[in-house]
C-alpha cells in the first residue's frame, strides 16, 4: 500500500504505492531525475570490428549448445543479444573470451583471428564485463587497487618495474585514483576490500578497469544486473559514450527494455541459434518476445 524509500541509510520518503510513478520513485531513490527513455543518438557505424562466423559448440555429451552462429559488430555500434537464459548465451560469451573452445567456426577482432588465441592475448583486443562481478569480474576479498589493476598489470608497462617482475605500488595507486575519479567510484579507501563497496560501486570499478583497456571491442554480460537505478543509468551512459567514441559493443541482457533502450541492432538466441537479427527501429518487444519463445517457428 505504501512505499518507504531509504537513501544512504536515511529515510527520505513514504509515499502511496498507487499514486506514485516509476520515475517519481526512482528520483526519490537516487536524489535526482532518472531518465528511462533511450538516449541513443543516431550514428553511422564504421568498419566491422568483431565477427564470428559459423561458430559451433558441442558440450562433453555431444549436445549442440551453439549452432552455426554468425554475427558482426561494427565500430560505433551496440548490438544487444536477447533470449531466454540458457539458450546459448553462456557458451557464446565463454567462446568469445577463450574459456570454451568452439567445435567449429572463427572469431575475429579488429581483423585478427583470435579463435585459437589464449585468454591473455584476447584481452589485448577485448574488454569484458562479466555478469558475476564477485566471481568472474573481480575478487571480493582483494583490495580496490588489486581489482582495478587486474589485466592492466600484464598489459601496461607503467604499472610494473624490474622488467615486469615487480608491481610499482605507487603507479598502481595513481591508476586506481584515476579510475575512481573518472568513473565516480565511492570507496572508503584504495586498500578497502572490494566487498566493502556497494554493488554499484563494485560494478564501476570493473567497468572502469575494462574501459580503460582501450580495447576496440567491449563484451558486456548482464551489465546492470542487481544494480540500483542510479548505477544502472550511470552504466548505460558509459556504454553510450563508448559507442559514441567508436567502440564496438556486444551486450547480453535478459532485460528487453534495456536492450531496446541502448541497442542499434537486436539479435535473438534460441536454442543456441540466431533466429533474428533486426535493427531496433524495425523491432517491437512483442516481436522479439515471440522469437525468444518460439525461435524460427515464430509467426509475426
Amino acid at each position: 500500500d505504501r512505499v518507504t524509500v531509504l537513501r544512504k541509510g536515511r529515510l527520505v520518503a513514504t509515499v502511496p504505492a498507487a499514486g506514485t510513478t516509476r520515475a517519481e520513485l526512482a528520483e526519490l531513490m537516487v536524489g535526482r531525475e532518472v531518465l528511462f527513455t533511450s538516449r541513443r543518438t543516431p550514428q553511422e557505424p564504421g568498419e566491422v570490428v568483431f565477427a564470428v562466423a559459423g561458430l559451433r559448440y558441442e558440450d562433453g555429451r555431444g549436445r549442440v549448445r551453439l549452432k552455426d552462429v554468425t554475427l558482426q559488430v561494427r565500430a560505433g555500434e551496440l548490438v544487444g543479444v536477447a533470449g531466454v537464459e540458457g539458450n546459448g548465451q553462456f557458451e557464446l560469451v565463454n567462446a568469445i573470451t577463450g574459456l570454451l573452445k568452439p567445435t567449429a567456426g572463427t572469431i575475429e577482432v579488429a581483423g585478427e583471428d583470435v579463435t585459437a588465441a589464449p585468454v591473455l592475448e584476447r584481452r589485448r583486443h577485448i574488454a569484458y564485463v562479466p555478469q558475476d562481478r564477485g566471481r568472474m569480474g573481480g575478487s571480493l576479498p582483494a583490495s580496490v587497487v588489486e581489482n582495478a589493476i587486474m589485466t592492466h598489470h600484464r598489459l601496461n608497462a607503467e604499472l610494473v618495474r624490474w622488467r615486469g617482475l615487480l608491481l610499482d605500488n605507487g603507479a598502481a595507486r595513481r591508476f586506481t585514483d584515476r579510475l575512481a575519479e573518472a568513473f565516480a567510484v565511492s570507496m572508503p579507501s584504495r586498500s578497502s576490500p572490494l566487498r566493502s563497496l556497494s554493488g554499484g560501486n563494485q560494478q564501476k570499478v570493473i567497468l572502469g578497469r575494462e574501459l580503460l583497456l582501450d580495447s576496440p571491442f567491449i563484451l558486456l554480460d548482464q551489465p546492470t544486473r542487481g544494480l540500483d537505478v542510479g548505477s544502472i543509468e550511470y552504466v548505460h551512459d558509459q556504454m553510450l559514450a563508448m559507442r559514441g567514441a567508436g567502440r564496438a559493443l556486444l551486450m547480453i541482457s535478459a532485460n528487453l527494455e534495456e536492450i531496446f533502450m541502448l541497442a542499434d541492432r537486436i539479435v535473438v538466441l534460441h536454442r543456441g541459434e540466431i533466429v533474428a537479427d533486426v535493427p531496433v527501429e524495425q523491432a517491437s518487444i512483442e516481436q522479439i518476445g515471440r522469437y525468444m519463445l518460439e525461435g524460427n517457428d515464430a509467426t509475426l
